[in-house]
């Protein structure tokens, strides 16, 4: 409760300065600042930001929350900000904001003119926002109080037409806003299935950061869960089904999952964990369309699919229709795992991940939108 009211005290402060300072404020239209969730330099934010730093066609800064973020980003002569007070003016020049989640990951004001670029971070599988009473009740509230933060998004990014409608209807935005660019996260995925030493020089550095014992290497990626469950003895269950088979498991849990702190956080990129391993377990995480796009077998865990859909009002796809693997609990995993490993149909998960992720390169898309919007 004091974090969030000296908060709201700072963003009072801001809004007074920028009442007071803002008409004498000038935009530069080449003056572009990054952000991820709460400062993370991950997800979409990332490779974008990556992108634009080779292009040279726009001055960047990235806006690090924690001292840890910006003294790697420093270290590795990325240009980078510290989100403070002294970035006021900064952030009231700039002519974009491009974030993953909330505009105030990259500053707590924005200035009227300055366009929000938000490229979310995954595809929508389960309901949320307006869609789900889970998310409705507080998003109706933020609107009525004014403090609804998807209001200022003037452009949403997203992975393939096949999401528009879901976007649309869960963030209460028009549908003229929502541009199918595919994702820039995903673009190293589709040169790692083109590039096989490029993905194979990946594989090699994550083993040897992982000290795994196998050559084979799964990844269980589950999606965060809105009611916290304990799963420690199913994780272990799990890590101990693939041991047994002569594959080291990787753990990746969502950063808010509270059974984080008994497997660690893998300070590893999401995306070179996926082109790493040879095959993924997951659930109703959006991870699954990524993935699709190696063409490597995908195992759907869904244990609790029941209790998860009647939670989330249900899904935006039939998810036992999707061309994967479906256990629904431990035993049907450790009984096909090798059958799973061997015999993916490839054809049929290439079709759906072209369906759910526009081919060919996602940054470049964005970039001639961002020049598209400066020159106006």
């Amino acid at each position: 409760m004091i974090k969030k009211l000296k908060k709201y005290s700072i963003i009072a402060f801001l809004k007074l300065l920028q009442y007071i300072f803002l008409p004498f404020i000038k935009i530069d239209n080449k003056l572009v600042l990054f952000s991820s969730l709460n400062g993370s330099f991950s997800d979409n934010a990332k490779y974008l930001y990556l992108s634009m730093l080779e292009s040279k066609k726009f001055k960047i800064y990235w806006v690090a929350h924690d001292t840890i973020t910006y003294n790697y980003l420093k270290k590795n002569n990325m240009p980078v900000l510290k989100m403070s007070l002294g970035m006021f003016f900064i952030a009231q020049k700039a002519r974009f904001f491009i974030t993953t989640h909330s505009f105030e990951d990259v500053y707590y004001v924005k200035n009227k003119n300055t366009i929000l670029i938000n490229l979310w971070h995954g595809t929508p599988i389960k309901k949320m926002g307006f869609d789900t009473k889970v998310d409705a009740k507080k998003f109706y509230l933020q609107k009525r109080l004014g403090l609804f933060k998807h209001d200022k998004i003037d452009f949403l990014c997203v992975s393939s037409k096949q999401t528009i409608d879901a976007f649309s209807s869960s963030f209460g935005i028009n549908k003229n806003k929502i541009f199918p660019t595919g994702q820039p996260r995903n673009d190293i995925l589709f040169k790692a299935i083109t590039d096989i030493d490029f993905a194979q020089s990946i594989k090699n550095r994550i083993k040897e950061k992982l000290n795994t014992q196998f050559n084979t290497i799964a990844l269980y990626a589950p999606t965060f869960r809105d009611k916290y469950t304990c799963r420690i003895d199913l994780l272990k269950e799990l890590q101990e089904i693939f041991k047994n088979s002569g594959i080291d498991l990787i753990i990746k849990l969502h950063p808010l999952d509270k059974d984080i702190k008994h497997f660690g956080k893998i300070d590893i990129d999401i995306q070179e964990l996926l082109i790493a391993s040879d095959i993924l377990v997951s659930d109703y995480s959006s991870i699954i369309f990524d993935y699709a796009i190696l063409q490597k077998p995908i195992i759907l865990f869904l244990y609790d699919i029941d209790e998860y859909k009647a939670q989330r009002d249900g899904f935006y796809i039939d998810i036992e229709s999707l061309p994967f693997y479906k256990c629904y609990n431990t035993s049907q995993i450790k009984e096909n795992l090798q059958i799973f490993l061997k015999n993916s149909d490839k054809q049929e998960i290439a079709e759906f991940a072209i369906k759910y992720n526009r081919v060919g390169c996602s940054c470049c898309r964005i970039i001639a939108l961002l020049e598209k919007l400066a020159r106006n």
